[in-house]
């Protein structure tokens, strides 16, 4: 939590006191989306090619099931 509400504090140019007293769940969501599209393009631009999506551990068990035929 601490550096995001750093992130938060230093994308509005304000003290982390003040981010905390004043920030809403939209403004946490413009950060992470802000976040989370710098580091794909920072991934793009430093391998070449399209970062690899993250599975989560459910997903990865279904395609793991479904490979060894057993399917849930």
């Amino acid at each position: 939590m601490t550096i995001t509400l750093d992130n938060l504090a230093t994308r509005y140019h304000c003290l982390p006191s003040y981010a905390l007293e004043q920030a809403t769940t939209f403004d946490l969501h413009v950060l992470d989306v802000a976040t989370r599209w710098s580091n794909y393009q920072h991934e793009l631009a430093s391998t070449g090619k399209k970062p690899v999506p993250k599975l989560s551990e459910d997903d990865m068990m279904k395609m793991l099931n479904n490979v060894r035929g057993t399917a849930i």
